[in-house]
């Protein structure tokens, strides 16, 4: 899609709270009167990708008017992704650090540990993987009571199954490197938060509610990779309900 096209859409959707599909379709056949439903998806997926609109809701749209969240990659959590990416070529696994948390939360937290979800049937191999390093403290999909008790520091991992399907996103190691990190989405670390109490212990109550609030303000979401995600997890009717309690007002649109 040219630039002119991009700017022109932006031009023309911007004062609007939301836009469907058809008035896209319309606005698109324009410039391509022999657009067929099948480019319009393709035209829709090239400009979510770009980040010029976002979805509200299935059908609808909006423009985009929040960046992406990538977060910031250690060198520790470079070191760390290169023991999977080693070991278990092609293996599906999604790395994340709880420091990530203090972007949004009210309170900064003074210690963190990992968090690497892989393949449910490679979790053992992986955990004795990392195990043998002997450079950290691993822990195998721990229950409320480890988790409170021990894993409390940077050198800790917990390693979990990852569910299929999950938001992940790659990103780069370093600029223009072909090397990357398969991380989580914002909306991925969201519906863990609130479905998975007892990993994310620390992340409750207000401090949950003040995470969503700062991430639905100042992040671009993707509502319906949110919803289905927490679809997957059994989670959807409950976050849904959670939403409109606290954020009714600012997704009164998206959750109709």
């Amino acid at each position: 899609m040219t630039k002119f096209i991009e700017k022109q859409l932006i031009e023309t959707f911007k004062g609007k709270t939301q836009f469907d599909r058809d008035e896209l379709f319309a606005f698109l056949k324009q410039f391509d009167p022999e657009m067929t439903e099948t480019a319009l998806s393709w035209r829709i997926h090239d400009l979510l990708n770009k980040n010029i609109i976002k979805s509200i809701k299935r059908g609808v749209y909006s423009i985009s008017n929040s960046k992406k969240y990538v977060p910031a990659i250690s060198d520790k959590l470079v070191k760390l992704s290169k023991i999977v990416a080693k070991e278990f070529d092609n293996l599906d696994y999604c790395l994340w650090s709880t420091e990530w948390f203090n972007d949004f939360t009210r309170h900064q937290m003074g210690t963190y540990f990992y968090l690497l979800e892989v393949e449910r049937d490679f979790v053992e191999e992986v955990f004795n993987a990392y195990s043998e390093s002997k450079q950290y403290r691993v822990y195998l999909d721990p229950n409320e009571d480890i988790m409170e008790r021990y894993v409390e520091s940077e050198i800790s991992i917990v390693i979990k199954p990852l569910i299929s399907r999950s938001p992940k996103q790659k990103v780069s190691i370093k600029p223009k490197s072909k090397d990357k990190i398969q991380l989580p989405t914002l909306e991925k670390m969201l519906v863990d938060v609130f479905c998975d109490s007892v990993t994310f212990y620390t992340v409750q109550g207000s401090e949950m509610e003040t995470l969503f609030e700062n991430a639905l303000k100042r992040y671009h979401i993707n509502f319906s990779r949110m919803l289905n995600y927490a679809r997957r997890r059994k989670k959807e009717p409950q976050l849904k309900a959670y939403m409109s309690e606290h954020f009714g007002d600012m997704l009164k649109d998206i959750l109709e």
